[in-house]
This record gives C-alpha cells, sequence and structure tokens, in this order.
C-alpha cells in the first residue's frame, strides 16, 4: 500500500507499509519555515517508529510534530535550533510515555535537515539514512549511522568477524541510539553540512530503503531523472516493493532537488 503527496515543487515524499500491518513510519515538510528567496520549506523530518504497532506510529508522529512546532518558533534555524527541535521531541516522548505506561519501549529514529544559505545541514539519531545523490548518480551516505552494523563492520575489517557469521546477521541492525524520552547519549549534529551545489539530490529516508542495494538507488534516479522529484519518489517506493521481501519494514523516502532549493 502506497501514498505519495507531491505538487510542482522540488521536493516530494512517499511511502509503502510493505509487509507490514501498521504505517510506523512518520515524515513532515515543514511549510512554517520557508526560505526567503526560493519560498519553498527549509526544513525536512523523517521519523522511524519502533515499540510495536500502535507503540511505533505515535512515537514518530509525536517527534514529527514536536520537530515541526520547536522549529516554527526558531527565529534562526541553525544546528542549534536543530539541536533543540530534537531535545523537545525527546521530551514529548517521555511525555507521552507518562500518560501512557503500556507504550512503555516506543521510540523512534530522527532526522531533521533544513537548507541553511545553500547548504544542507541535519541533526540525526539511530540509523535512517541521509543520502546525497552526486551528478554520475551515485550514493553517498552522509549522516553517521547509529546501528551496530559499522561497529561490525570494521571488526570485519580488523579479521576479527565474518561478514556472514551469524553474530553479525543478527546484530548489524541493532540500534545504538534512538529517541526514547531519555538521555540520548549518541546523536549527529551537522551544522556545517554540505553544499547545495555539489550534488543533484538529497535522500531522507527510513531503513525500509535498505532493501534496494546503492547501486539499485542510482539507477532509480537514473531513469527517472528528467521526469523530476515526483517520479523518482515513486519509483523509489516501487522498487523495493517489487523486490516481494518477506516481512519487508515500513519504507518512507523524502527527496529533494538540491540545485532548486539554491537561493
Amino acid at each position: 500500500m502506497r501514498e505519495n503527496r507531491w505538487q510542482e515543487v522540488p521536493f516530494c515524499a512517499s511511502q509503502s507499509m510493505g509487509a507490514r500491518l501498521e504505517q510506523e513510519d512518520s515524515y513532515g515538510i515543514c511549510y512554517e519555515n520557508l526560505c526567503a528567496q526560493t519560498k519553498y520549506p527549509c526544513c525536512f523530518v523523517l521519523a522511524d517508529g519502533m515499540g510495536g504497532h500502535v507503540g511505533g506510529s505515535i512515537a514518530s508522529q509525536t517527534a514529527v510534530d514536536a520537530v515541526k512546532l520547536s522549529l516554527s518558533e526558531s527565529e534562526l534555524i541553525d544546528g542549534g535550533a536543530l539541536e533543540d527541535s530534537l531535545a523537545v521531541a525527546n521530551e514529548s516522548i517521555a511525555e507521552c510515555l507518562a500518560v501512557n505506561p503500556d507504550l512503555e519501549g516506543m521510540g523512534t529514529t530522527l532526522v531533521v535537515a533544513s537548507v541553511v544559505e545553500n547548504r544542507l545541514i541535519w541533526v540525526s539519531v539511530g540509523d535512517s539514512p541521509l543520502f546525497g545523490v552526486n551528478e554520475n548518480f551515485e550514493i553517498v551516505r552522509l549522516n553517521e549511522d547509529h546501528s551496530m552494523k559499522p561497529v561490525l563492520d570494521s571488526l570485519v575489517a580488523a579479521g576479527s568477524l565474518e561478514a556472514n557469521s551469524e553474530e553479525y546477521l543478527k546484530k548489524s541492525n541493532q540500534l545504538r541510539s534512538a529517541v526514547l524520552g531519555e538521555e540520548i547519549d549518541l546523536f549527529e549534529v551537522n551544522d556545517q553540512g554540505v553544499s547545495l551545489f555539489d550534488w543533484q539530490y538529497f535522500v531522507i529516508a527510513s531503513d525500509g530503503i535498505e532493501t534496494l542495494s546503492e547501486s539499485e538507488i542510482g539507477q532509480c534516479f537514473r531513469k527517472h531523472d528528467s521526469f523530476g522529484v515526483n517520479s523518482i519518489a515513486l519509483a523509489l517506493v516501487d522498487a523495493v516493493d517489487d523486490k516481494r521481501k518477506r516481512k519487508q519494514d515500513n519504507t518512507t523516502v523524502i527527496i529533494l532537488e538540491a540545485k532548486s532549493l539554491c537561493a
């Protein structure tokens, strides 16, 4: 089951439930925060919830709503404002858990990205990726991965662990950090970001996108580049669905056309 939200603008979001019974991903486009020059929204939010069908969806939507409210009240969007929005999201999760103890264990990943002076800056917690797509349609992960995968990959590189071992396969998707309503020990704030001029597109996604290889993601961009972000967003979600992976996770993508967001 798929849904998309689009219009003739340089950004588009699309979602699929995959093989799950509930959509636990949430996303937000901050129409309260517009770039003075382009008049397009400058902030974009994605959260991938966890903690059961109900808990996951509540956690992700709570985080997205909290971030949007926090940023709407910010006079200046910078790294500090993004970090503050993360703190507000975390506090909102804590308040929700205090009122609804049955939701104990719920949480969410979070990516908040903002266009500031022709650069993309971000704050992120968890394993939801932020990709840059260059002029050759090569995919580069820009934000940190707070799952166990980077840790295990370093052990594989050192020869201490086999890449296809049971331990690797079992632990690679485990999160080292998430927004749980508790103190967040591991998160990334990148207030320097990357230049919009160095990239064709950006992709903010939930980890359901990882059903596709980076090469397959690049092929979707290459094939649909001339048709715009709407076509690309739908193509990516369709490509995930076409894999028909057993227990396919929810997939959400937000596609940004970099140079069209430049002032």
